[in-house]
């Protein structure tokens, strides 16, 4: 198993480089010189490259991908129901479409997307400025084109889930103005595009990574992948097709020959894997120390310890019959599982809530311990090559139709998942809808609980391609709300900011 040395340190960089600017004012106020500031900082390689490794730390946060971010995008999907009234009351009002603008999900997702939005304005704003013979020039590159990578993915992020939002491009030293909505959600869309264009152009290919401790940074792949997945929600299949087809044609990528490696410890930043989010279950310190860089899925998903939701009717009952998939991301009594797969599961091991039916197994690491702890450092993956190949199957299909190429993309993921290849009885593909159809269903496997599902659906459903995520979605629901905090402590919005309906 390989862990990024650099992200155990992350959280020290943070502390080092970031949070002083924002809480030592009255220091700073009294002009001590020694204070840290932007002007004294990031003039030298570890300096510049510490100030992008806390961009990263924002992934790692507890508002981010380590816990609340998945938890939003999950709760608005059709993948989960309730495990009982353990379940937190905000999370379950999610799930249940009882949206309003006081959620408390909501509101540490998006300060989670804006933590990582401004340190990556910091950098992309200062690390020009310091080009020197201890800063050269390509390092700085670099080391923007990285920011501007992870600001377009919370940006994309915030737009997917709440359309317009406040934006702001500039590094934010006095709040007393806020920071309004952009003109329009287009002008971020094209943000987006305009930050991943360049961080393709200098990123390297992850070939010039592997082995090497820089393993698990951002790389050409990730920004083509991403802007491919821009450009579909964004509904440029053409474009999209230009960006996916460079990173089938790199070779850097492939899938890998067990679907479980996708979600285990030992099998990170593997060949089929094009950007994740790392972890370590080693730095675990209970609820906020200053070394945490452990996610929570475990925890919060598996029946093991809070077990606070289970797999949704509908997703368990997608599963062809016979996919190998279903025992890999499942849990039923009589399995087996645990070290070497020696303990069986029954009522006995769930922690609390429902006890009937079938339970998550996916990102658990009850194989590693039988009775796992409360913190995970399983690396979250947020693109891999499947969704690569899946994506690229769409594109075929709304281009051209049910072409053969089309079906080979499909095929791929299915022929290593161990299910027959397409068509099959169940799932024609003769048609340009039935392909269509057939697709939706081989995402909704093979990405599941992935936190794919949700902006698929969105952006089907506002093709009119398939119906609402959940039988309480009304058209408010479009879009969350912005958080009720933001609306009372941004002074640059005003009530006519809020999304309607709230």
């Amino acid at each position: 198993m390989r862990k990024r040395a650099t992200f155990k340190r992350v959280a020290i960089a943070l502390c080092a480089t970031m949070v002083t600017f924002s809480c030592d004012d009255d220091f700073l106020a009294d002009g001590n010189p020694s204070a840290p500031s932007i002007s004294n900082s990031f003039a030298t390689v570890d300096e510049a490259r510490a100030s992008v490794f806390a961009i990263y730390a924002g992934l790692q946060e507890n508002e981010s991908v380590a816990r609340e971010w998945w938890w939003l995008v999950d709760t608005l999907s059709d993948e989960l129901k309730s495990a009982g009234p353990q379940l937190e009351s905000q999370r379950a009002q999610l799930l249940n479409y009882d949206i309003d603008a006081a959620n408390g999900l909501i509101s540490p997702a998006w300060r989670g997307l804006y933590r990582i939005v401004h340190r990556a304005n910091l950098v992309i704003n200062t690390l020009p400025e310091k080009v020197s013979e201890q800063l050269p020039q390509e390092e700085v590159d670099l080391l923007v084109a990285e920011a501007k990578f992870l600001r377009a993915w919370a940006y994309f992020e915030l737009i997917t889930y709440w359309g317009n939002v406040p934006f702001s491009l500039t590094t934010v030293e006095d709040f007393t103005g806020g920071v309004p909505l952009a003109e329009s959600e287009q002008v971020i869309r094209d943000q987006i595009i305009e930050d991943l264009i360049v961080a393709e152009e200098v990123l390297p290919r992850v070939s010039e990574y592997r082995g090497t401790e820089n393993l698990g940074r951002a790389t050409k792949g990730s920004a083509q992948t991403l802007l491919g997945r821009a450009y579909m929600y964004f509904d440029n299949f053409a474009a999209a097709r230009t960006e996916l087809q460079k990173v089938i044609d790199s070779g850097d990528y492939d899938l890998v020959e067990n679907y479980e490696d996708n979600h285990r410890e030992e099998n990170e930043n593997n060949i089929e894997s094009i950007f994740e989010v790392a972890f370590e279950r080693v730095l675990a310190n209970v609820w906020g120390g200053p070394q945490k860089a452990v996610q929570y899925r475990t925890q919060e998903y598996t029946p093991f310890i809070w077990h606070n939701v289970v797999p949704s009717d509908e997703l368990v009952a997608a599963f062809e019959d016979g996919d190998p998939r279903y025992a890999l991301c499942f849990l039923e009594y009589g399995d087996l599982h645990g070290p070497n797969n020696e303990d069986v599961f029954t009522p006995e091991d769930i922690a609390q809530g429902i006890e009937n039916g079938v339970h998550w197994k996916k990102y658990g690491y009850d194989y590693q311990m039988s009775v796992p702890e409360m913190f995970s450092g399983i690396n979250l993956r947020l693109l891999r090559y499947a969704d690569v190949l899946l994506m690229m199957a769409e594109i075929e299909n709304e281009q051209s139709g049910p072409t053969g190429l089309a079906l080979d993309y499909v095929n791929q993921v299915r022929e290593r998942a161990g299910v027959p290849p397409l068509p099959t009885a169940e799932y024609p593909t003769g048609t340009k809808d039935q392909m269509f159809d057939a697709i939706v269903h081989e995402r909704r496997i093979e990405l599941n609980s992935e936190q794919a599902r949700t902006r698929d659906v969105k952006r089907w459903f506002r093709a009119g391609k398939v119906g609402p995520p959940s039988p309480n979605y009304e058209p408010r629901h479009e879009f969350l709300p912005i958080p009720l905090d933001e609306m009372d402590n941004n002074p640059a919005l005003t009530p006519a900011d809020q999304k309607p309906g709230y």
